[in-house]
């Protein structure tokens, strides 16, 4: 018997960066050094004392037992230490810090408690595809906003249409940016702010990349006043502290909706293994001695990548985060032309542009997340790629 999938899925593409780990596979299977830099997942080690702080965790029989869903008192202390430090903030813990299963899982379940069918959400383009999945499921609808060039990936919030802005419930917004590697202000977020209790709009920052700056430290949105009446932001430990296979993020601000959250996440999962809440917590701890070297990494790795990218033809503004570079190929052509191109002729795997959304158009990311004899080696192959082959 065939089983009739929902409507919901079949409203679903595939995900992206499963897509290119399965063509990466492929290629490799028919024999290829493939070099590949499409998805972000570091290659640097996590911290040898988180891992045995981890170790000692998991040995304790007392976190063997069901954590509490919101994150243990541990991490949640940590957190709230980490805000005050890096911030200036203060967050309650029991009613302004949550405890997620890496932020990907809170950003896809925000929607559920917000918004109602026929609701709009605002996302950016070309953005995370992670953030129109709440949204689908939820039963609402979604209006892109332009992240563009000229602008520095800088949403405007003046041609979003005033009709759109009066049925939207939330607005998500990502920087240091993923895919563009732009950053955003104090004063765009002062604006921000302004505009989202004007007219009633979430406002949902995700700061996965907060830690990943590669000039003056990112700010938060929480900083600007007024903020925490409509706002939250999600931070992630994956690309922070190189943690991207356990699993544990954050989210704080707004009282209301860390709690709704909450409330929502209680009738699904039960919250991360207790060992590995403890192990962020000490990373959180130790954060001004684990975090430096990890993004000095990543800003040689992309003062490097775009020498060469540079002198080869590309074209892009240097990117102020993140671990990405986002650029337009030597000559004109379709993304995913120049990725299957540059993949078929010197064996190197991105993503690309339009697999963002349709602003993305014509750009390709690279991710700096190799280490660096392979970035090297890739960086070698495009400057020799002959874009005259592109037929």
């Amino acid at each position: 018997m065939k089983i009739e999938l929902s409507d919901k899925l079949r409203s679903f593409k595939p995900f992206l960066f499963e897509e290119l780990y399965r063509k990466e596979r492929a290629e490799r299977a028919k024999g290829k050094d493939i070099i590949s830099l499409a998805v972000g997942d570091p290659d640097i080690p996590t911290d040898s004392e988180i891992v045995g702080c981890a170790v000692r965790e998991v040995k304790n029989g007392r976190n063997h037992r069901y954590p509490n869903t919101k994150g243990n008192e541990n991490l949640r202390k940590e957190v709230s230490a980490w805000h005050k430090r890096r911030f200036g903030l203060n967050f309650h813990q029991s009613d302004e810090v949550s405890i997620l299963i890496g932020s990907k899982e809170g950003i896809a379940h925000l929607p559920f408690v917000v918004m109602n069918q026929g609701d709009y959400c605002l996302i950016p383009d070309p953005t995370y595809p992670t953030y129109r999945t709440g949204v689908v499921l939820a039963g609402g609808r979604i209006h892109d906003v332009p992240l563009l060039e000229k602008n520095g990936f800088l949403p405007d919030l003046a041609r979003i249409p005033q009709k759109i802005v009066d049925r939207t419930k939330l607005f998500f917004l990502n920087y240091p940016n993923n895919p563009t590697g732009a950053g955003a202000t104090l004063e765009f977020y002062k604006d921000l702010v302004k505009w989202g209790r004007k007219n009633g709009v979430v406002l949902a920052q995700d700061a996965a990349y907060a830690e990943i700056y590669f000039d003056k430290p990112a700010p938060s949105l929480l900083q600007v006043q007024g903020a925490r009446d409509i706002a939250v932001e999600f931070y992630s430990s994956s690309k922070t502290y190189c943690m991207a296979g356990w699993r544990v993020g954050w989210v704080v601000g707004n009282s209301q909706l860390v709690c709704a959250l909450n409330q929502l996440k209680e009738n699904i999962d039960s919250g991360p293994f207790n060992a590995i809440q403890n192990a962020v917590a000490h990373a959180l701890k130790h954060h001004e001695r684990i975090v430096p070297p990890i993004r000095e990494k990543f800003k040689q790795r992309a003062l490097d990548f775009c020498a060469v990218l540079r002198a080869a033809g590309w074209q892009f503004p240097d990117p102020k985060g993140s671990c990405f570079v986002w650029a337009r190929p030597p000559v004109k052509c379709a993304s995913l032309e120049a990725v299957y191109f540059m993949l078929d002729k010197i064996s190197v795997l991105t993503a690309p542009g339009s697999g963002f959304g349709k602003y993305g158009e014509g750009y390709v990311r690279f991710s700096l997340t190799e280490p660096d004899h392979m970035l090297k080696e890739a960086a070698k192959r495009i400057k020799l790629l002959d874009w005259s082959l592109l037929k």
